[in-house]
């Protein structure tokens, strides 16, 4: 942004917005150092390979147009950003991570196999962890 207009946007800052600016650049050495302890403190999540399974289909299914609501935001957000206690699982809720909605056709053909590796797990059992 150049100079020139940065000035005319700082002219019509209020106060609050100063007061906003101030506070956020007071906490952050405080915010970042805690968000960073308690992310790498969090306990992984408990889910099951049908769990797992389910928000894959769920993307899926909207993403061919089988279903006509998509998986809701936070659902998908909440997969995708707990860390699994499964090995196998985690991976795979990694790899589903890096896929943005909606999906294309390279991304439902990663999701398809993501699913597929899910499925197996679930007929399976699967006792490997992270936290034993």
């Amino acid at each position: 942004m150049p100079l020139g207009e940065w000035m005319a946007k700082a002219r019509s800052w209020t106060w609050q917005d100063v007061f906003n600016a101030a506070l956020a650049v007071a906490l952050a050495p405080v915010a970042i150092p805690v968000a960073l302890i308690v992310r790498l403190t969090e306990r992984p999540m408990d889910r099951s390979p049908e769990e797992v399974a389910h928000y894959l289909r769920l993307a899926l299914n909207h993403a061919a147009g089988i279903e006509e609501r998509p998986p809701e935001a936070w659902d998908w957000a909440d997969f995708t950003g707990i860390r699994i206690a499964d090995r196998e699982l985690e991976e795979i809720r990694a790899r589903a991570a890096r896929l943005r909605l909606p999906l294309g056709e390279e991304a439902a053909m990663e999701l398809r196999f993501l699913l597929a590796r899910a499925e197996r797990a679930a007929r399976r059992g699967h006792p490997e962890r992270f936290d034993s």
